[in-house]
């Protein structure tokens, strides 16, 4: 075997939330030596704003934007394209039941900024590689994780190289191969549906709006981007109806998603590349083990209908963080078992509400029952004129 090598932390997975979580660890002067070991199965990829549209993207809150800035990465960011949208038009297509809501009923500047996933995920990787105490491990795979006494773990990487760390965080996603390998439970749920995601020009402008349309099949969203004229689509469809859409020549998609959003943006002009990704909910039994910590979507992994995913990994990065700085503060080691479970006890409750919620919300809209139809379409109607309480949902869900 190879010589081993000590880190004081390895990150597994260095996608928005592993890296957010790196940078945020690494802000606190007293954890200047730091030994971080990144592994990364991705290479590095550069972004410039004058390329195409990624039709992946990410609706971040405001809380979600001060962490970025914590991170030293403010601006940076202001840098990317982007598009803080003000206003949030959502409305049932089986009724006339509709909800609008804005920045300004709120006391709030916007609802939250839409950013391209790959320039985000750019710039933070570009921001951790330039750190002294980060060995950036990449493009790198893993073969085999060991648990060994004292709550250390040994992971040998494809190239020979064995890394031994009291402290594992895994941030590779929702397969995550480091949750399976240390034999953490999942609960899941199959929504059986897939979500279809493109970039689309349309003949009038987005007007710094999120749109979106519940359809029986499930959501449509429209979601704004930097030119007043594309907009980042992506629609939560049956398995076998997403498969019929995707291959559909451009045309008869660009009238289909016309239709389907009820041309509120006049004609669909044009589509850019289309991609599907099937969507399951998924969570932890256990977020920590000895030693070892999960965060981001290796965690959970909820339905795309509200745009949370993001946001709720980017917390758990922060509050893992912040957990371990206060340990470092203290003297413990920075995954000692207090640590890890005030990790776990401040965002499992959390997330598990949120999985529920979109799991709910994704049921009541695609359920069919007239009456069911009549009260949601009712309801809605009754939360867009509530005033004081919708005020307050736009705050919560802002981070406000």
């Amino acid at each position: 075997m190879s010589e081993q090598r000590p880190f004081d932390v390895v990150v597994v997975g260095a996608g928005m939330v592993g890296s957010l979580f790196t940078l945020l660890l690494l802000q606190d002067p007293q954890l200047a030596g730091l030994r971080v070991a990144v592994v990364e199965a991705e290479p590095l990829r550069d972004w410039s704003n004058t390329g195409e549209f990624d039709p992946r993207v990410s609706a971040l809150t405001p809380a979600s934007l001060a962490l970025i800035a914590a991170a030293g990465c403010g601006p940076a960011f202001a840098e990317l394209r982007q598009c803080a949208y003000t206003d949030m038009r959502v409305w049932d297509a089986d009724g006339t039941g509709s909800v609008h809501f804005q920045a300004r009923d709120a006391g709030l500047p916007h609802l939250g900024v839409l950013v391209e996933n790959a320039a985000l995920q750019s710039l933070l990787t570009r921001a951790l590689v330039q750190r002294p105490q980060v060995s950036w491990l990449g493009p790198q795979r893993w073969q085999s994780l060991e648990r060994l006494a004292g709550g250390r773990w040994r992971l040998v990487l494809a190239d020979g190289a064995v890394l031994e760390t009291g402290c594992l965080v895994a941030a590779d996603g929702p397969l995550s191969p480091i949750r399976e390998a240390a034999g953490i439970a999942v609960d899941s749920h199959d929504y059986h549906q897939r979500a279809l995601v493109c970039i689309a020009r349309t003949e009038q402008p987005h007007q710094m709006t999120a749109w979106q349309r519940f359809l029986p099949g499930g959501p449509l969203a429209f979601l704004p981007l930097s030119d007043v004229h594309h907009c980042a689509v992506v629609w939560s469809l049956p398995e076998a109806e997403a498969g019929a859409l995707g291959e559909l020549d451009d045309a008869n998609f660009r009238q289909r998603l016309e239709q389907a959003l009820e041309s509120r943006l006049g004609t669909v002009a044009a589509v850019g590349a289309r991609y599907a990704f099937p969507l399951r909910a998924r969570h932890a039994r256990d977020y920590c083990l000895p030693g070892l910590a999960l965060i981001g979507d290796a965690a959970h992994s909820i339905h795309p209908l509200a745009g949370q995913g993001v946001n709720i990994g980017l917390q758990d990065a922060a509050v893992l963080a912040r957990e371990m700085q206060a340990a470092a503060g203290s003297r413990l080691p920075l995954a000692h078992a207090r640590v890890l479970s005030r990790y776990q006890r401040q965002r499992r409750g959390d997330n598990a509400l949120t999985l529920h919620a979109m799991t709910g919300f994704q049921r009541l809209f695609g359920a069919s029952d007239a009456m069911l139809r009549v009260l949601r379409n009712q309801g809605m109607r009754w939360f867009d004129r509530s005033g004081p309480l919708k005020r307050q949902v736009v705050r919560l869900a802002t981070g406000r």
